[in-house]
């Protein structure tokens, strides 16, 4: 590891791009990428108002989490001091995203028995 300063630190991104190589930041990539989606899916799928502006709104947040951070790690846009979600070492900000993902799983499943013709909860 030649970035060792980095693990505790915003640059969590380039550690991980140094250990895991591109096919592993490709593949950190497109879990974030295959998060969002399913958040945008379940916001079209919701008949609900306010859930599917929920659910957009959240898989927003995450989207424009990991697009700050990549883009500061790479230099394209300034640097923010956000921590990259799952991956970062911190407090409230994992907490907060483990409630984000949550929060978006009852929301699919809301979504998913509503196209079923089940009743929603």
């Amino acid at each position: 590891m030649l970035i060792g300063f980095a693990v505790k630190s915003d640059f969590i991104l380039a550690t991980a791009g140094e250990e895991l190589g591109l096919a592993g930041l490709s593949a950190i990539f497109l879990l974030y990428g295959l998060l969002v989606e399913r958040g945008y899916r379940a916001g079209l799928l919701l008949r609900d108002p306010f859930g599917r502006l929920l659910a957009v709104g959240l898989a927003s947040i995450v989207a424009l989490q990991v697009f700050v951070i990549a883009g500061g790690v790479t230099g394209l846009i300034p640097l923010t001091g956000m921590a990259m979600p799952f991956l970062a070492q911190g407090g409230s900000s994992v907490v907060t995203n483990w409630t984000i993902v949550a929060l978006l799983v009852r929301l699919s499943d809301c979504a998913r028995r509503q196209r079923a013709g089940g009743a929603a909860r």
